[in-house]
C-alpha cells in the first residue's frame, strides 16, 4: 500500500500545503520572471526551504515542489545549461524532501501527526511560456512536441522518486490525456491530474469536468482527479459533478477567489479571509473531496485552520 492510501486509511483526509508564489510575494520578493518561483532554485533556495517549512508547521500532510514552471526549456531560455536546468529541477524535490525530513526528526512534530509527503508538482505547457496561456490551453503547438515537452520533465522528476507526481492547473483535456499516457510508465508513484476551471462546468480550456472526469475514471493508474488554481465558488458544484462520475480520490486546492493579471504576474486582493476559507473547504469535504488545500493566495493561516476545521469535524 502506498503512502498516500495510508493516510487516506488512517485520518481519512490529506492536508495540503498552500500557495508558494504568494508566500515569495508577501517577503518581499520580486516573481515578474518567466521562471516564477522557480528563479529561487538558482537566487535563494533557502527561502523555498523556509516556505515548506511553514507549510509543514501549519499542518500540512504534503507539500508540493516549485517545479510548477520549471523545465528544462524555462532555464535554457535564461541561459543555463541543459546538464544545470536538470540540476536544479532534482534540485527543488531535494528541499521539499530535506525540509520534510528534518521536520520530522524532530519528536514534537510527531505528536497527532503522520510523516508528510513530497508531491512533484508538473504544470501545463502555458506554464513554461508564463504568458497566461495555462490559462486558456492554447499553445500553437503540435500534440507530438507537447507530449516531448512534458516527456523530458516528468522522466527527470520520476528519478527522485518522488512520493506524489502533482499534475496540477490543466486546462485542457488533451493535455491531461498526454500526461496520464506518460504516468503509464511510473504507476509506482501515486498520481494526480488536477484540472484548473473557469466555472461551475468547464475547465479553463472549455472542456466539461464531466467529460474530464468520464475520461481519468476510466485511466486505472491515475489516483485522483480535482481541481486547482480556481474560484472556491465554483468548487463544491465541481466536486459533486465529479463525484457523481467517479469514486476515485477527489483533489482540490482552489486560490482565494481572486484574479490573475498575467502581465504583472500578481493576483488581485481577496476578500475571503481563512475562517471563511475552512468553512467552504467542510462542504466540499462533505461532499466527497479527501485531498484538501490551498493554490495562490493561500496562505500557512488557510492551512491551519483547515487542518483544525477538517481533522476535527
Amino acid at each position: 500500500m502506498n503512502q498516500l492510501k495510508k493516510i487516506l486509511k488512517k485520518q481519512k483526509i490529506l492536508i495540503l500545503d498552500g500557495a508558494l508564489g504568494t508566500r515569495l510575494q508577501e517577503k518581499g520578493f520580486d516573481l515578474n520572471d518567466p521562471l516564477w518561483s522557480a528563479k529561487f532554485l538558482n537566487e535563494n533556495p533557502k527561502v523555498l526551504q523556509d516556505i515548506h517549512e511553514e507549510y509543514l508547521q501549519a499542518g500540512a500532510d504534503c507539500i508540493i515542489s516549485s517545479t510548477y514552471q520549471a523545465s528544462i526549456e524555462g532555464f535554457a531560455k535564461k541561459g543555463f545549461s541543459k546538464d544545470e536546468a536538470e540540476k536544479l529541477l532534482i534540485l527543488s524535490i531535494d528541499i521539499a524532501k530535506e525540509t520534510r525530513d528534518k521536520f520530522w526528526n524532530k519528536k514534537i512534530n510527531k505528536v497527532n501527526r503522520i510523516k508528510p509527503l513530497v508531491a512533484a508538482s508538473i504544470g501545463p505547457y502555458g506554464a513554461f511560456l508564463a504568458d497566461g496561456s495555462e490559462y486558456t490551453g492554447k499553445y500553437n503547438i503540435s500534440l507530438e512536441k507537447l507530449k516531448e515537452f512534458h516527456k523530458k520533465r516528468v522522466k527527470l522528476i520520476a528519478k527522485t522518486n518522488p512520493d506524489i507526481f502533482a499534475v496540477e492547473t490543466i486546462p485542457t483535456l488533451e493535455e491531461a490525456k498526454i500526461l496520464c499516457e506518460l504516468l503509464k510508465e511510473y504507476k509506482n508513484i501515486p498520481n494526480w491530474i488536477s484540472f484548473s476551471a473557469k466555472d461551475d462546468c468547464h475547465i479553463n480550456g472549455g472542456d466539461k469536468i464531466e467529460d474530464c472526469a468520464k475520461y481519468i475514471d476510466s485511466q486505472k493508474h491515475i489516483s485522483t482527479i480535482g481541481i486547482n488554481c480556481t474560484s472556491p465558488q465554483y468548487i463544491l458544484t465541481l466536486i459533486k459533478k465529479i463525484r457523481d462520475i467517479s469514486d476515485k480520490n477527489i483533489v482540490v486546492y482552489p486560490n482565494g477567489g481572486s484574479k490573475y493579471n498575467p502581465i504583472t504576474k500578481n493576483w488581485e486582493k481577496s476578500l475571503t479571509d481563512e475562517k471563511e476559507y475552512a468553512k467552504m473547504a467542510l462542504l466540499w469535504k462533505q461532499e466527497g473531496a479527501n485531498i484538501i488545500g490551498g493554490c495562490c493566495q493561500t496562505g500557512p493561516k488557510e492551512i491551519k485552520e483547515l487542518r483544525e476545521v477538517l481533522l476535527n469535524q
